[in-house]
């Protein structure tokens, strides 16, 4: 059917009246949505985006400390005192950033800065070796600081405290900073940093006993150690010299010492750092110590190994899961590599449990999975309580081996353990104990009589435990706590 030319006329003018009224609708719908925009609330926090002082982030009460009409929540600098927030303990007191006698007062307000009793104004070094170093190298703490990615601000912290360590002449000043930025938080754990400390004291002075005498074991759980010994054995294999044969001697000047048990440990990481890959020959070596030098080797051992792989290949399902094998070690090994492993992940995770034990369920093997998370839970919370709580030398367990002629005893006490005397012939042990602190010590078992009296200055201890077959090795373990100082004998019951 042709319509007539009017229609056409009529169809025509409705369809341009109905773009116009779609134009219409359009434009009103355009400036409605764009007033929604213009007046929305985008953090839902009652206070419209237009005014809202950091309209991203919930902050109804507004607050902007330091004026710059930058929101508190949205602020990197709470204060304006150029100290970012993460990093700023005061963070909104411009005069203060930390508290480096961590005493609950800002550095700029405490009339004893260093806590020693003395006010500064009659204190001939009234500031900690940590403020001034913090003051001096501020620009670099920040820019460590203001890194996201945890791995990544672990590598600049390294570097920095690489840094300080070949400017400074102490090397336990850049321990006591590293121990303050853990404290304030910029730092997950200064153990780590502080193998970086004992690498490069090393490269500076390149003799083990000269770098650790002196310094106390307990700052940052032994981590300085730990480098020294690493560093010793690299620099044995870069120089293509002979792997030294008094290697489980080469700690021997600190026992007696808390330190004795952290230089074995870290005799471990040394071994690592020589044997690279090969753990077989670490472990070894490891082995042919005492009984408890072993323990302590092994966990040396275990750490830079998987500290090593995770480093080099990532973290994956595929590494995690393989990084332990059962079958290719033995059943000591195994337990204290996969706790390791778990050691290593919470360093690499900022210690942080959630994040960390879903790599250790990457392990199939359910053993080693329960020992991953084990491990993982035990370095969280021995971080945790060294922050709170940081054991000092006089309480600190001292491993005190005493060398025969053909055996190890080991001895674990706080107290000192001198004059030890074994006679062989009526099955006797003899030594003297500076303090009535617990004794725990490692005998072979063939010098172990059925029925011990142990008697202290002639008083018969009451509360001995004695274990056989240690860790399924001919060992037995003898325990008691001595009520008083003096002499202690061990001999069969009459």
């Amino acid at each position: 059917m042709v319509l007539p030319l009017e229609g056409v006329f009529m169809i025509e003018k409705k369809f341009k009246f109905l773009l116009g009224a779609l134009a219409i609708s359009i434009s009103i719908s355009f400036l409605t949505w764009a007033n929604f925009i213009s007046f929305g609330d985008t953090d839902q926090d009652g206070v419209i985006d237009s005014i809202d002082n950091c309209p991203l982030h919930y902050n109804q009460d507004q607050a902007d400390n330091d004026s710059d009409k930058i929101g508190n929540k949205c602020d990197s600098d709470d204060d304006n005192d150029g100290i970012v927030d993460h990093l700023d303990s005061f963070d909104v007191e411009p005069q203060d950033w930390a508290d480096f006698d961590f005493d609950g007062v800002g550095s700029s307000m405490d009339e004893d800065d260093d806590n020693d009793g003395l006010l500064d104004s009659e204190d001939s070094e009234p500031v900690l070796p940590s403020e001034i170093l913090a003051t001096k190298y501020l620009d670099d703490i920040q820019d460590c600081a203001n890194i996201d990615d945890s791995t990544s601000r672990h590598l600049c912290y390294t570097v920095f405290f690489g840094k300080v360590t070949k400017n400074e002449q102490n090397n336990s000043d850049a321990l006591e900073l590293s121990i303050a930025l853990s404290k304030i938080g910029t730092i997950d754990d200064c153990h780590f940093v502080s193998h970086e400390i004992g690498h490069v004291a090393f490269e500076e002075n390149p003799d083990v006993i000269s770098n650790l005498i002196g310094m106390d074991g307990t700052m940052c759980r032994g981590g300085y150690f730990h480098g020294v010994l690493a560093s010793y054995f690299h620099n044995v294999k870069e120089n293509n010299e002979s792997f030294p044969s008094s290697y489980n001697l080469v700690c021997n000047d600190l026992i007696g010492s808390s330190n004795y048990q952290d230089c074995i440990h870290g005799l471990g990481h040394g071994l690592v750092h020589f044997f690279e890959k090969d753990l077989n020959s670490s472990l070894q070596l490891c082995h042919e110590m005492s009984f408890y030098q072993n323990i302590l080797c092994v966990k040396g051992v275990m750490m830079q190994y998987t500290d090593n792989t995770l480093t080099q290949k990532g973290i994956s399902q595929n590494v995690v899961s393989g990084l332990c094998d059962e079958s290719q070690l033995e059943h000591l090994d195994f337990i204290e590599c996969s706790m390791s492993l778990g050691t290593t992940l919470s360093f690499f995770n900022n210690h942080d449990y959630e994040k960390s034990s879903k790599y250790c369920e990457f392990i199939e093997n359910q053993k080693g999975q329960s020992y991953c998370l084990e491990g993982l839970r035990l370095e969280i919370a021995d971080s945790e309580n060294y922050k709170i709580n940081p054991l000092t030398e006089d309480i600190r367990e001292k491993f005190q081996p005493q060398f025969e002629s053909d055996y190890v005893i080991d001895i674990r006490s706080s107290s000192i353990i001198s004059n030890f005397e074994h006679i062989e012939e009526i099955e006797m042990m003899t030594f003297s104990i500076g303090s009535p602190q617990y004794v725990i010590m490692y005998i072979p078992s063939k010098f172990v009589s059925s029925d011990m009296l142990i008697t202290v200055n002639g008083q018969v201890s009451s509360n001995v435990v004695v274990k056989n077959n240690i860790l399924n090795q001919d060992i037995t373990m003898v325990s008691f706590v001595p009520k008083h100082d003096g002499l202690v004998m061990i001999t069969p019951m009459p």
